[in-house]
């Protein structure tokens, strides 16, 4: 079942699908109007429609039934990370990460980020496109960068919550942090590492610190790794 994206209700019957949607409705899969597709809003709704204004620019379809798309999510996980010096690792990162399950991706920025920004709309668009190709009904929420000081100052309230570093000191195993905690929050740092005194920092909020394995992972392996880890754990 192929699967398009659109949260643009023209109302309660009726949802419009983007131009670049529309292109692909038309001119690659060959739909016409009277087709039915299947639409998916991000919400963790599957809408049945049937085509009644096809073209290139601009389709227009009308809800025939909808009925939740889930997936039965055991766990949720929020990776906050440093974002790359270059763009297109942070962007497979989230297209991969959301096909994994990762809920909510925030982009921390600390004293040895390397690019303290990223385009949080294309990302937004990835994280759509990967829902699709991996059927699943609920969009990853993206943040926009923050503070790596301010974030965690935001966290008081979150009771797991975890820093991954390459410092010496005892830590959490990563079998352990997915087999203990259906709902966590994972801080990855840059390229360098935290500093010490962001490590102390986070420590001193109430972050355990947790060890991914005995070999040093890129930024983005990182997050990848933390989201393979728990979705064998609760969907293996």
């Amino acid at each position: 079942m192929h699967l398009f994206f659109s949260n643009i209700f023209i109302d309660e019957k009726t949802v419009l699908l983007s131009a670049e949607e529309s292109k692909h409705c038309i001119k690659v899969l060959r739909h016409q109007a009277g087709d039915t597709i299947h639409i998916i809003d991000g919400s963790g709704v599957l809408f049945k429609a049937i085509l009644i204004e096809a073209n290139l620019q601009k389709c227009v379809a009308e809800i025939i039934d909808k009925t939740p798309l889930s997936i039965n999510k055991k766990y949720r996980l929020h990776v906050a990370i440093s974002p790359t010096k270059n763009a297109d690792r942070i962007e497979w990162l989230v297209e991969k990460g959301t096909e994994l399950g990762i809920d909510e991706f925030s982009f921390i920025i600390g004293k040895r980020t390397e690019k303290p920004s990223v385009k949080t709309d294309r990302l937004k668009k990835i994280t759509e496109s990967a829902i699709k190709q991996s059927i699943q009904g609920v969009l990853p929420l993206i943040n926009e960068p923050i503070s790596l000081k301010e974030f965690i100052a935001q966290q008081k309230n979150t009771e797991t919550k975890y820093i991954a570093h390459c410092a010496e000191g005892t830590k959490t195993g990563l079998k352990t942090m997915c087999e203990n905690n259906p709902s966590t929050l994972v801080l990855i740092g840059p390229e360098g590492d935290f500093t010490e005194e962001e490590i102390r920092l986070a420590l001193q909020n109430g972050f355990t610190p947790v060890s991914l394995g005995a070999t040093r992972l890129r930024t983005e392996t990182a997050g990848l790794f933390v989201a393979a880890a728990f979705k064998a754990q609760y969907d293996g």
